[in-house]
């Protein structure tokens, strides 16, 4: 049974059926944009903005993985994360993260779990 710190997200159900979702968050009192995806088996989020320009993973097209499906990748500059750490593996921001957001996954329903985040409407 989820407690009152976890926030539904999505189902599992719903994230099967696409790349991926966002969804409006205020995480550390900012309004954001939350990217939630699943990959290997396993469901990740992150604060949807690339720390190059501050622009969303897919603000230049309704994507956020590259054509090999093994990164994620912003749509503006092209630049690619590690879609389990978050983590730049391009050359002008390589080893800089975006921000995970914690999931937690309880029976089909996928939830967040952190603290400083509220769902906007």
């Amino acid at each position: 049974m989820a407690n009152d710190k976890l926030k539904p997200a999505c189902t599992r159900h719903e994230l099967d059926q696409a790349d991926f979702l966002t969804r409006s968050i205020q995480f550390k009192k900012q309004p954001v944009s939350a990217i939630i995806f699943a990959f290997e088996d396993s469901v990740y989020a992150y604060v949807n903005h690339c720390m190059h320009m501050h622009r969303p993973l897919n603000c230049e097209q309704d994507a956020i993985f590259d054509e090999t499906g093994k990164y994620l990748r912003c749509s503006m500059h092209g630049f690619i994360f590690d879609p389990k750490t978050g983590e730049c593996q391009s050359p002008v921001c390589f080893g800089q993260r975006l921000q995970a957001l914690r999931l937690e996954e309880i029976d089909g329903t996928v939830y967040f779990a952190e603290k400083h985040l509220t769902l906007i409407d």
